[in-house]
C-alpha cells in the first residue's frame, strides 16, 4: 500500500512539472491553436510626462469573433483614452493565411520608477486570452535623451508630413486608406496650417474621410526619439486600372514655433528663442502595383462590388392584394466601393409589373473609412391573384482581405397576392325610363329657317381672317425677339435642345458616352433655365441653383444624384445598356417635372 502510494505520488510530482513547464512555455491560455495575442508598448524606456502607445494584437488564420480588449489599472501611469484606435489587416505568406487585428491605445508616464503594464485580457469567440506582462521604465523629467544614446544620430527631420497607405499592392477597385499625418518633435508647437496646392490622384476614385472623427496627436517614438502624430487629413482611393500608379505629393503651410534656440542643419527653420516661422511641406511621391483581380467563378451574378460586405434580400411585405405595389429590397452593408455598386438582377414573375428601382446610399460618416449601406427597391405591381415565388439568387462579392470572390445566397421569397373583397365590379339595371310605341296620326310641321346672322359659321368666317393676322403678328415678334435677346432664345428652346439631345443617345453602344450626353443634356438645360452662364458649374452648384430657385428639395436631390453619376461614370465599370437606358429615361423626367417650376 505504501508502495503504491508512492508511485501515486511520483506520478503527482511528474504532472506537476509537466503543468509548470506548460506555464512558463505558454504564459498565455491557448484555447485555439491558430489564435495569438499579444501586447507591445511603442518604447519601453520614457520619461515622466512623456506619451506611448500600447499595442493589443490578436492574430488568427480566419476572422473571428472579437471583443474589445479589457484593460487592467496601472500603477505609474494613465490612459489618455480608454477608446482605442483599431485597425484589421490580412497577409497571405507562403500560402498561409493571417488575420490580425490590432488595437492602440495611448498612455501618458506619471510617476518614474520600474512598472509593469499587467496582463490584457480579451475575449476571443467566447474564449478568454491574456497577453505577457511588460515592464516600462519610466525616467525623471529630462532623462529621457540619455537613456537614448542615439537619439543624435537619427536622420529624420525635426518635421516632416508622410502619406501613410493601408495597402501597398491592392487590386483594381479596392479601398486604399491615405492618411496625410505629420510628425513633429515634442519642442515644435504647432499653431496652424493650410493646404497649399489642390491635390488630385489621376487615376483613382476618391472619396473625402475627413468628416470621420480624426484621432489626437499622439507620441511617438522614431529612431529613439520621441515625436508627436497627428493625422491631418484622410481618404479613401480605389484605383480604377490595373499597372503602376502614382500617388501625387500633398503640401501643406504650416505655421510653427520652437519652444527653444534651436537649429537643425537637415531642415534649417529655427534661427531664434521662440520665433514664429511659416514652412511648407509635401509628402513624398507614392508609387503603388496595382494587380487584377482574379476571374470570377461561375454560378453568380456580379455586382461590382469590392470589399468587406454582406447582402440580403426582403419583402417589404408578403402579403398584397391585387394592384397594389411591393418592394423588394436588396441591402448591401460593409465597407469597400460603396458608391460603384450596381444593382443585381433578379427573375420575377411575370404576372408583375416592374418600375423603375430606387436607390439610397446611406454613408457612416463617423468611420475611417468608406462604410454604409446601399440599398436598391425594386417595386412590383401584382396582377393576377396567386403564391408567387421570387427565385434563389447568388452574388459575388470580392473580399479584398481574404483576396477571393465569396458567394452570397440570397433565398427565395414568397409573396401571396389576395383580391381585394371590397372592389366590385356592377352592372347597373333600372327601369325608370322605358320606350313605348306611339299610336294615332303624326302631323309634319316645317319650322322657319334661323337667318343668316344666327349661324355660328356667319361669325367664325368674320373671326378667322382677325385671328389669323393676330397668330401671325405675335409670330414675328416672337422670333423677333428669339433673334434678338439670347437669354430669352436659350430660355425658350432650353426643353427642345436638351430633348433633342437625348434622342440622339443610343445606350446599346457606347454607354459611357451615352452618360456624357445625359450629364450635358441636364446641365444645359438648367443653366439655360436659369440664365446662368453655360460653363463653370459643378454639380453641388447647379443643385444649390435650383434650391435657390425655391425648386422642391428631393427633386433637386434627383437632379444631384444623376449628374454625380454622370460625371463619376468614367471611374466605374462599364455600365449597361439597361441603366443607360433608364438614365436616359429619367433625365427626360427630371427636364419635364423641372419645367413645371422653373
Amino acid at each position: 500500500m505504501n508502495q503504491g502510494l508512492g508511485s501515486g505520488l511520483f506520478l503527482s510530482l511528474i504532472c506537476m512539472a509537466i503543468t509548470v513547464l506548460a506555464g512558463v512555455a505558454l504564459p498565455e491560455p491557448v484555447l485555439a491553436s491558430d489564435v495569438r495575442v499579444s501586447a507591445s508598448v511603442s518604447s519601453a524606456n520614457v520619461s515622466v510626462g512623456e506619451r506611448f502607445t500600447l499595442n493589443v494584437e490578436l492574430q488568427s488564420r480566419e476572422p473571428r469573433n472579437v471583443s474589445r480588449p479589457e484593460l487592467p489599472v496601472l500603477d505609474g501611469m494613465r490612459y489618455l483614452s480608454t477608446v482605442p484606435s483599431t485597425s484589421t489587416s490580412y497577409s497571405l505568406i507562403n500560402g498561409v493565411a493571417q488575420m490580425t487585428y490590432r488595437y492602440s491605445y495611448t498612455v501618458q508616464a506619471t510617476d518614474s520608477g520600474a512598472y509593469q503594464i499587467p496582463e490584457v485580457y480579451i475575449t476571443v469567440d467566447g474564449n478568454e486570452y491574456a497577453t505577457r506582462p511588460i515592464t516600462v521604465v519610466i525616467g525623471s523629467s529630462g532623462d529621457g535623451a540619455s537613456q537614448r544614446p542615439h537619439a543624435a544620430r537619427s536622420d529624420r527631420p525635426s518635421i516632416y508630413l508622410d502619406m501613410e497607405l493601408s495597402e501597398e499592392r491592392p487590386v483594381r477597385g479596392q479601398q486604399i486608406i491615405a492618411e496625410v499625418v505629420l510628425y513633429f518633435r515634442n519642442s515644435i508647437d504647432v499653431n496652424n496650417f493650410h493646404v497649399s496646392r489642390s491635390w488630385q490622384a489621376e487615376g483613382f476614385w476618391r472619396e473625402d474621410l475627413n468628416e470621420s472623427q480624426t484621432r489626437r496627436p499622439e507620441s511617438v517614438i522614431l529612431d529613439g526619439i520621441s515625436y508627436s502624430r497627428a493625422v491631418l487629413a484622410r481618404y479613401a482611393l480605389f484605383p480604377t486600372r490595373s499597372g503602376e500608379l502614382s500617388i501625387p505629393s500633398y503640401a501643406i503651410r504650416a505655421s510653427i514655433r520652437q519652444s527653444g534656440n534651436y537649429r537643425n542643419e537637415r531642415t534649417p527653420i529655427f534661427d531664434g528663442f521662440g520665433r514664429q516661422r511659416e514652412i511648407s511641406l509635401e509628402t513624398p511621391l507614392k508609387t503603388l502595383q496595382v494587380q487584377t483581380p482574379p476571374l470570377p467563378p461561375s454560378g453568380g451574378q456580379l455586382i461590382s462590388a469590392l470589399g468587406q460586405f454582406t447582402i440580403e434580400r426582403t419583402l417589404s411585405q408578403s402579403r398584397i392584394k391585387l394592384g397594389e405595389a411591393v418592394d423588394v429590397i436588396t441591402e448591401i452593408s460593409g465597407s469597400g466601393n460603396l458608391g460603384l455598386i450596381t444593382r443585381p438582377d433578379f427573375d420575377y414573375p411575370g404576372s408583375f409589373d416592374t418600375h423603375r428601382p430606387r436607390e439610397v446610399i446611406n454613408r457612416d460618416h463617423s468611420a475611417p473609412q468608406m462604410a454604409g449601406t446601399k440599398q436598391f427597391r425594386d417595386v412590383l405591381i401584382a396582377r393576377s391573384a396567386g403564391t408567387f415565388t421570387i427565385p434563389e439568387s447568388t452574388v459575388l462579392i470580392y473580399n479584398d482581405a481574404r483576396r477571393r470572390y465569396e458567394p452570397h445566397v440570397l433565398p427565395e421569397l414568397t409573396l401571396e397576392v389576395v383580391r381585394d373583397p371590397n372592389a366590385r365590379v356592377t352592372m347597373a339595371q333600372t327601369d325608370e325610363f322605358r320606350l313605348s310605341p306611339v299610336r294615332g296620326s303624326v302631323s309634319w310641321n316645317r319650322e322657319a329657317p334661323d337667318p343668316f346672322y344666327a349661324s355660328w359659321g356667319f361669325w367664325a368666317a368674320l373671326a378667322l381672317p382677325l385671328l389669323l393676322f393676330i397668330w401671325g403678328y405675335r409670330t414675328r415678334q416672337y422670333r423677333a425677339k428669339l433673334s434678338t435677346d439670347e437669354q430669352f432664345s436659350r430660355y425658350e428652346q432650353s426643353v427642345t435642345r436638351s430633348l433633342a439631345l437625348l434622342d440622339e443617345t443610343i445606350p446599346g453602344t457606347h454607354t459611357k458616352s451615352a452618360y456624357r450626353n445625359i450629364y450635358k443634356a441636364l446641365s444645359n438645360f438648367i443653366t439655360d433655365r436659369l440664365g446662368l452662364p453655360a460653363a463653370g458649374f459643378n454639380e453641388e452648384e447647379l443643385a444649390e441653383e435650383l434650391r435657390g430657385r425655391n425648386v422642391e428639395t428631393p427633386l433637386c436631390d434627383r437632379v444631384f444624384r444623376l449628374l454625380k453619376k454622370s460625371a463619376t461614370i468614367r471611374y466605374a465599370p462599364n455600365p449597361t445598356a439597361d441603366d443607360a437606358a433608364e438614365d436616359i429615361a429619367e433625365a427626360r423626367r427630371l427636364i419635364s417635372e423641372l419645367k413645371l417650376q422653373l
